[in-house]
């Protein structure tokens, strides 16, 4: 993929946005979580590579005419110079991560045109890359990957914030790291042309599926419910549900409870056995063996590393009402 392709000459008359428009333009990478709420945005292009991450709530991503619902885990990247744009429709907030950096920020090298073409084809970059004739679907995060991207987003954030000495050598080896473990995954999640032939089939199905889980996690949820709404039957659901997200039903709403968990944890002083019931559990034993088996450690001593390494209880939403 050539960047000189995306130029499209027909989206000349599109606004686009350039790098030094944004605070700090003359670094080439910026990084920004906002909040938008019932808000339509204006279509728009960027001269640069930008990564759009979902911490939470829902919206909605048009590109090439393409209209599709975006949720909590959702990461996709959109390339130079696609026109895009994302808006939360009537009762639908989110909150967003959105990464931007030039190319010549990965590699100096790139900083001239001709060196720069290559950069998409870069395996960490190329198999989750929305193009414009082709709308990836794209990488719903769940458990630990999506506890790791979350991590690495916000020490980003705050790093590019704190502008303390080294930031930009650390932002640029966050943004690697980023880049190769979503490549990966998204690699892995659609490797097989059978596995991709099912998505595209019942990508809604599963989107519906997916949403409901994410706004009722925290009731006595069962797989015949989530089965229903989708409108599959319950063992179909079953097969095409792990087919496509590599997990089980349990697996994926244990999964989403205890990401949940993870923050009441770090951002309240709830008590373990209020935020097991909070989140889904019925028995508090059954919250603190998921949690060490996902986690590592028990929900208290997570706590304790957090209030210990000095994490803010919640960072600010930044607005960027003019940049969307």
């Amino acid at each position: 993929m050539r960047l000189v392709d995306l130029d499209n000459e027909k989206y000349k008359n599109i606004p686009m946005y350039r790098m030094s428009e944004n605070p700090n333009g003359d670094l080439p990478f910026f990084i920004a979580r906002y909040r938008l709420e019932n808000s339509e945005k204006e279509l728009h292009r960027h001269e640069y590579m930008q990564i759009n991450y979902v911490y939470q709530g829902k919206a909605e991503h048009v590109i090439n005419n393409h209209r599709f619902e975006i949720i909590k885990g959702d990461i996709f990247v959109i390339p130079p110079y696609i026109p895009h744009k994302i808006t939360a429709p009537k009762n639908c907030s989110a909150q967003i991560y959105e990464f931007e950096f030039l190319p010549q920020f990965i590699n100096q090298n790139m900083d001239k045109i001709e060196n720069a073409e290559s950069f998409l084809d870069f395996a960490y970059i190329e198999p989750f890359l929305v193009s414009e004739n082709m709308v990836r679907p794209r990488l719903n995060l769940i458990g630990r990957l999506q506890i790791e991207v979350e991590t690495i987003l916000n020490e980003v954030f705050q790093e590019y914030r704190q502008k303390k000495p080294g930031y930009i050598l650390l932002i640029k080896s966050l943004l690697l790291r980023l880049l190769v473990l979503v490549g990966r995954e998204f690699t892995t999640n659609l490797e097989g042309s059978e596995t991709q032939t099912i998505y595209d089939r019942h990508r809604e199905a599963i989107l519906t599926a997916i949403h409901y889980i994410n706004e009722h996690y925290a009731d006595n949820l069962t797989v015949e419910e989530v089965a229903k709404v989708s409108a599959l039957s319950f063992s179909y659901f079953s097969h095409l549900f792990k087919s496509i997200t590599l997990k089980t039903f349990t697996e994926y709403l244990n999964d989403y409870r205890i990401s949940e968990a993870l923050q009441l944890l770090k951002e309240t002083d709830k008590k373990v056995l209020d935020i097991s019931y909070e989140i889904g559990f019925n028995s508090v034993n059954h919250f603190n063996r998921v949690f060490k088996k996902q986690i590592g450690i028990p929900p208290l001593s997570y706590r304790k590393i957090c209030r210990g390494n000095g994490m803010e209880k919640k960072a600010p939403i930044i607005q960027r009402e003019d940049l969307l």
